[in-house]
């Protein structure tokens, strides 16, 4: 599941790149197994907070989408 993610990592604390790959991490589960619920909103609103920017929200689904084929809004509209 490591993926090569293209993240500015001049823009973030590593503990802030950590939350930010496990979030990665867990939307790629759900393509294997059902995540609960409140986790996947607790991380979610966790990302968001630390993004805090909507067109890189965008770019990061449009990345995971093109390398995986999961896309975080449409993972997080069944959540949410």
């Amino acid at each position: 599941m490591e993926q090569d993610y293209k993240i500015d990592y001049e823009m973030f604390t590593a503990m802030e790149i950590t939350k930010i790959i496990n979030f990665f991490i867990l939307i790629e589960k759900t393509k294997h197994k059902k995540i609960s619920k409140e986790e996947m909103v607790s991380k979610y609103r966790e990302y968001q907070g630390i993004l805090n920017n909507k067109a890189l929200e965008k770019q990061y689904d449009k990345m995971l989408y093109d390398r995986i084929k999961i896309s975080i809004y449409q993972t997080m509209k069944n959540y949410l």
